[in-house]
């Protein structure tokens, strides 16, 4: 019952959060966005319990929050520290895929880290002649954790990896807004990615952590 209630406040949150994108609503974002991760992470403890295998994942939405705050701000240094902590994000993910056994799964299944490098080039060469070689190599930096993240993920479980895609392509498109690359309705489309893209790696890994312990 108290998942479902979790979920549930997870998805009236994401309504209200998307609400606020849409419609530029600033101060509302600022109530919504920092109780997204909080209110998955109570999720995942509360339906596998205080297991030691998914405090990893914990502390990876407690770094999330971190960057969703961060970027509720505006200008350079903001989306530095956003991008900072959401590396840390994709660092505890990627130490989480990797246990759980994404390095045999990547041998099996080698077409996706080998599709996610040649997406992680069309990046940077897209974005090369419009920013600064600071942010290049950042974003670059960046690009290589965060395909590694999605490739780690696919390497584990289909569904894992769908989830982790759709986190990419928040990311991708939020490097490709700060080049100056923003699409209509950009910041509502990296939003609804990224919060679509969160449940299902949270709600997969929480399916999949019980499965195993059986």
């Amino acid at each position: 019952m108290a998942r479902r209630v979790l979920l549930l406040a997870y998805l009236v949150c994401a309504v209200v959060d998307l609400f606020a994108v849409a419609t530029s609503n600033v101060e509302l974002e600022r109530l919504a966005k920092p109780l997204l991760m909080p209110i998955l992470a109570g999720y995942l403890l509360v339906r596998v319990g205080a297991r030691r295998s998914v405090w990893l994942v914990v502390v990876s939405l407690a770094f999330a929050c971190g960057g969703d705050i961060a970027l509720l701000g505006s200008g350079g240094v903001w989306f530095g520290v956003g991008m900072a902590l959401f590396a840390v994000t994709h660092l505890c993910y990627v130490a989480t895929f990797v246990r759980m056994g994404a390095l045999r799964g990547l041998r099996r299944r080698f077409w996706i880290p080998a599709a996610y490098a040649v997406a992680w080039v069309v990046l940077v060469l897209v974005v090369r002649p419009r920013v600064s070689l600071v942010f290049l190599v950042a974003l670059a930096a960046y690009g290589l954790l965060l395909f590694a993240m999605g490739s780690t993920a696919a390497a584990v479980d289909t569904l894992l990896g769908l989830g982790a895609l759709l986190f990419v392509v928040s990311d991708v498109l939020n490097g490709l807004g700060a080049g100056g690359l923003a699409m209509p309705g950009h910041d509502l489309v990296v939003m609804a990615t990224y919060i679509l893209g969160q449940a299902a790696i949270v709600v997969r890994l929480a399916t999949l952590t019980l499965r195993r312990a059986r």
